[in-house]
């Protein structure tokens, strides 16, 4: 349960974060100078940073990293952790400095935030927007708990930019570094070659967000045997075989209509419903809105089932980017109301998310040195 001050610390590095950013890549900045005033995007990183970086036993995975941390100096083959070696090595760095605990936090916050800034290296304007879904739509918090995986979420993210600059080596190299986070990351390394292909119609989405919602209604987990996907998947590059047999906390089964489903298949309509607009208006943004529907289609099909869910992370980051395309477009066209009123349900839905304690980022507490 979230307390006065979880509440304070939270809102106040959204606003201030929000704040810098928005005035370091003003358009009147970006005028002037291409890359705007660094120094206030440097400081709007910095406070996501501090607050993430310096918590105390807040993440419900907090506690299994710092064991992690305090062990890994003592452990003569790393293989026995079952963690990726670069991860490892980060530990292993650190552990030689003789840092505690927090610097490990720290550095996997500041890698995690520096390559989702710099992923939107081609829409400086509308980063503060990205940065504002990203931390209310759940992805801050959820780089409490998920710290590896959530360096890899920013690394697809500075891939698909590569990809679009048809940079394929820069591509390639950021999937690999990735990838020594979080292996699952290697299952993107062909997409460099398919995410260019891909401009479907918006007829074929709304088919495909239809259908997802009927698979909802199917028990997957009755008509597949999950214990056999758990077997085939472990030791593999997915990485998910220990969540294959489980279900997710935030579902009870399938057909379920929780009110955190239902609010979710709700922004995900209204991302598709500015499909076709916003890929005519703004084509670059096309890469983005195809993986944010990918994963709003295996999102609807597939909640109950964790590791659908630990996967979909991955494409669902990309919802960031396809809501900051259209609170963009909706501001240009003067339609402010309804861009302010979509800004406000979202500020809502993150201070729901802290009452509830998402991903165990409730109560939030500083570490004490």
């Amino acid at each position: 349960m979230a307390n006065p001050f979880t509440y304070f610390i939270y809102l106040f590095t959204l606003f201030l974060t929000i704040f810098l950013v928005k005035h370091g890549y003003s358009r009147s900045n970006l005028k002037i100078n291409r890359k705007g005033k660094l120094l206030l995007i440097f400081l709007g990183l910095l406070v996501l940073v501090v607050v993430a970086g310096l918590r105390y036993n807040t993440g419900r995975d907090y506690e299994a990293y710092a064991l992690l941390y305090e062990n890994v100096a003592d452990v003569n083959d790393t293989q026995e952790l079952d963690m990726e070696i670069g991860y490892i090595a980060l530990a292993e760095f650190l552990n030689v400095l003789n840092l505690e605990a927090w610097s490990y936090f720290t550095l996997s916050a500041f890698i995690t935030y520096l390559l989702y800034f710099y992923s939107f290296k081609n829409f400086k304007s509308i980063l503060y927007l990205g940065i504002f879904f990203f931390i209310t739509y759940g992805f801050y918090l959820y780089s409490f708990n998920g710290v590896r995986q959530a360096i890899a979420m920013s690394a697809l993210a500075v891939a698909v930019m590569y990809a679009q600059e048809r940079k394929i080596y820069h591509y390639l190299i950021i999937i690999i570094l990735g990838g020594l986070m979080h292996k699952s990351l290697f299952l993107f390394l062909p997409m460099y070659f398919v995410i260019h292909r891909i401009n479907l119609s918006s007829f074929f989405w709304y088919m495909a967000f239809g259908i997802s919602l009927i698979l909802h209604f199917i028990p997957f987990e009755n008509i597949i045997d999950l214990d056999f996907i758990s077997n085939l998947l472990s030791g593999t590059q997915v990485d998910y075989g220990n969540f294959a047999s489980k279900l997710a906390d935030n579902s009870d089964e399938a057909g379920g209509l929780t009110l955190g489903y239902l609010v979710r298949v709700g922004i995900g309509f209204f991302i598709l419903a500015f499909y076709s607009k916003i890929i005519k208006l703004y084509p670059s943004s096309l890469p983005y809105y195809t993986l944010s529907l990918v994963g709003i289609v295996l999102y609807n099909s597939f909640s109950h089932l964790l590791f659908m869910t630990r996967i979909n992370y991955y494409f669902l980051l990309f919802t960031t980017f396809s809501l900051a395309f259209i609170i963009q477009y909706l501001y240009k066209s003067k339609q402010s109301l309804i861009a302010n009123a979509v800004l406000m349900f979202f500020l809502l839905l993150f201070c729901y998310g802290i009452h509830l304690g998402e991903n165990g980022a409730s109560p939030y507490q500083f570490l004490k040195f």
